[in-house]
């Protein structure tokens, strides 16, 4: 029996997860950071499934879970020209794409209320569009969902550009979009001040910044 066709996820009741392991040198070349093992209930027989972090390779084993699905919907919608797109994750287990297009309608961040467009919710694992309070109806309650935008774009915009660009943030904490829960209900939930929280997304938001221009000087 090919123990490659036991995967589908880790709920499934013909195997087991084990664990994590390190990825093999294969799998590296497919960006993968780290493997889950799991073992099959009728054979025996484990199954790898390395993590990908490669567009390519995960249309090639066409097997992966939100983080590859979201990351591959990223990556086809730079390849069509959408520049302006940030990886949502929410915290607790899942993450998702947004991509700022333009509509004035449901203004709540800055890039938004500057009259550039609005960013809307795209979800490939529940191929769901434009519907941010999907996972509230499901009785989640949000805590922690952040939004990165990539620097690269704020650093590769035109003069003429710069202004309207550097209103979209590099992290945003984007709860709130998500969940019909007051600003209170959250802070509550998560058990610290609204404003340590704005404080450490400043903090992270330089750092990530300063890394990446770094990268950028050094090629």
């Amino acid at each position: 029996m090919d123990s490659s066709q036991h995967y589908e996820d880790e709920d499934n009741d013909d195997f087991s997860f084990v664990g994590y392991v390190g990825p093999s040198s294969d799998e590296r070349l497919g960006n993968a950071s780290r493997t889950e093992l799991y073992r099959c209930r009728s054979c025996s027989a484990f199954t790898r499934f390395p993590r990908y972090n490669k567009a390519l390779w995960v249309t090639q084993t066409r097997r992966g879970r939100c983080g590859e699905y979201s990351m591959l919907l990223y990556r086809m919608l730079r390849s069509l020209g959408y520049d302006k797109i940030r990886w949502v994750v929410d915290w607790a287990d899942h993450v998702w794409v947004e991509v700022l297009l333009g509509n004035d309608v449901g203004l709540k961040s800055a890039a938004e209320e500057s009259g550039t467009g609005r960013w809307v919710h795209l979800d490939p694992c529940e191929a769901a569009v434009d519907n941010p309070l999907l996972y509230s109806s499901w009785g989640k309650n949000q805590t922690y969902l952040m939004a990165f935008y990539d620097p690269y774009a704020i650093m590769s915009s035109t003069s003429d550009e710069n202004e309207k660009e550097s209103l979209i943030q590099p992290v945003e904490d984007v709860t709130l979009r998500y969940t019909t829960d007051e600003i209170d209900i959250v802070t509550i939930r998560r058990g610290i001040p609204e404003q340590s929280v704005a404080e450490a997304i400043k903090e992270v938001s330089c750092k990530m910044v300063s890394t990446l221009k770094n990268v950028v000087a050094s090629k």
